[in-house]
């Protein structure tokens, strides 16, 4: 009851609300005393994810002040984030300024080239309506000077020393002109380069003709380098960096040949993972690319949805003609490195802690949507995260890596031989010609409670597939 008390007054303390209950101020240091290591994860990433949302530079300051007692895992993004918020406020200011400064020097220099009252007074009405007005003096001097002409209309014009000096002073202010519209392309430039998109770049092309567009083939250069990454790499799959470290991996017990549960250290090497399951759209391309036939989706959906019905011998396929089209080494990620990855550090039975039917904001998995829409008899998670089969990858919290779906939607190939021991085979990559069931992991969305954990595996045929079964890719470190 203490522990469902704070998830609920968790919620308020992320929004930085007052607490609901007057009578409930005594919760606060209880909750911090008896909140898990997951469950501070949790909030922190939560937090961290709603100053994302709001990108502000006063929402990751909030994320900082109330981080502390959740670990503050996000310090170094958030303080990143800020500072680059702040100097871009400060570019548009700047630019602003340099803007306001060219439309005046621009405003005046018609003024000068047309010397006449009625230009002067022009421009002078103009600075009744802005502060800063750089050359109200001069133009105000020289105003006189033609009012004083109209009066001796018996003198001479002016001499010729006169109208050269307006030449210069012409001349200057043009120079002056070219340099802050220079100084303008140079920041919209910038600003385009900070965020090294094709719609930046896009954007200031579009827009510099009016400072000169200084930049215009540096800008069609990087678009042209950004048009050719997309359609390359358009379906390479976003990689999360994992540190090489040690866990306790272990086989539960009916899986075991010796019919005990085994746990042991295993070491893995620092890799990289997908952040998601391989999607249709990605796999869809592959087939047509090499024509092969397209993965069968059940009915339920392609598009962002994880690829079903792919065996393992198609699955190590793609991983290498994706590497042959991005000149990088995909593959599938061994069993242990699957494990460590999806565990993040934690030794509880899932990710997200040991609670199984707080599953349904993780994980894709069988529950009560589940039970009603496919009438399955197996033990369900106790929950209801509204999908009957495949979700869309990406739609409930990752682990603390920044992994999804790694519990739930799709069982996933490893390239390690499924074996019963942790006798080292779970380290290795097999190789094709290699008998043997192919070992797989993190459960599906019809999987019962007890295989849907981080050591729940099983093995399969390589040449075997099924609705129920996807994968995601790994590269070395």
């Amino acid at each position: 009851m203490l522990l469902a008390a704070g998830l609920i007054a968790g919620s308020w303390w992320l929004t930085g609300s007052p607490w609901p209950l007057a009578g409930w101020g005594w919760l606060q240091p209880r909750f911090e005393q008896i909140e898990p290591a997951p469950l501070k994860s949790a909030l922190d990433r939560s937090a961290f994810a709603h100053a994302r949302r709001t990108d502000t530079e006063a929402a990751y300051q909030a994320y900082l002040e109330q981080c502390r007692p959740n670990g503050c895992r996000y310090r170094a993004e958030s303080e990143a984030r800020i500072t680059a918020l702040q100097e871009s406020a400060e570019q548009a200011l700047r630019a602003a300024q340099l803007e306001r400064e060219a439309a005046d020097l621009d405003a005046y220099s018609q003024a000068l080239n047309l010397d006449t009252e009625a230009a002067y007074l022009a421009y002078l009405d103009r600075c009744a309506l802005h502060d800063d007005c750089l050359y109200r003096g001069p133009a105000q001097q020289r105003l006189d000077a033609l009012e004083a002409d109209q009066g001796h209309p018996e003198q001479p014009p002016g001499p010729v020393r006169e109208t050269a000096e307006q030449a210069a002073r012409a001349t200057e202010l043009e120079q002056q002109i070219e340099q802050l519209t220079a100084q303008l392309d140079q920041i919209a430039f910038a600003e385009a380069q900070r965020a090294d998109t094709e719609a930046a770049y896009r954007a200031y092309l579009k827009a510099c003709a009016k400072t000169g567009c200084w930049h215009r083939a540096e800008a069609k250069e990087r678009l042209a380098q950004l048009n050719e990454r997309a359609r390359r790499f358009a379906y390479e799959p976003e990689m999360a960096p994992i540190n090489a470290g040690c866990f306790q991996m272990s086989i539960p017990a009916s899986r075991n040949r010796n019919r005990g549960k085994r746990t042991e250290q295993v070491c893995v090497a620092a890799f990289q993972l997908a952040r998601h399951e391989v999607t249709f759209s990605q796999y869809d391309l592959f087939a047509r690319s090499t024509g092969r036939e397209p993965a069968d989706d059940a009915g339920w959906g392609r598009g962002n949805r994880p690829v079903i019905n792919v065996s393992w011998e198609a699955a190590m396929a793609y991983a290498a003609w994706l590497g042959e089209q991005t000149g990088r080494r995909y593959r599938l990620p061994t069993e242990a490195e699957w494990e460590y990855a999806a565990r993040a550090g934690t030794e509880t039975l899932h990710y997200w802690g040991d609670d199984r039917d707080a599953a349904c904001a993780y994980a894709n998995v069988h529950d009560q949507t589940s039970m009603r829409e496919n009438s399955l008899s197996a033990p369900y998670h106790d929950c209801d995260d509204g999908y009957a089969t495949t979700a869309p990858v990406g739609q409930f919290q990752p682990n603390a890596w920044g992994l999804y779906d790694m519990l739930g939607n799709v069982w996933e190939w490893t390239c390690s031989v499924f074996s019963g021991a942790i006798d080292g085979t779970e380290q290795r990559c097999a190789t094709a010609s290699q008998s043997g069931f192919r070992a797989i992991r993190g459960g599906a969305w019809h999987s019962r409670p007890q295989l849907l954990r981080a050591a729940g595996r099983s093995g399969i045929l390589p040449d075997q597939a099924y609705a129920g079964l996807g994968f995601r890719l790994a590269e070395d470190g």
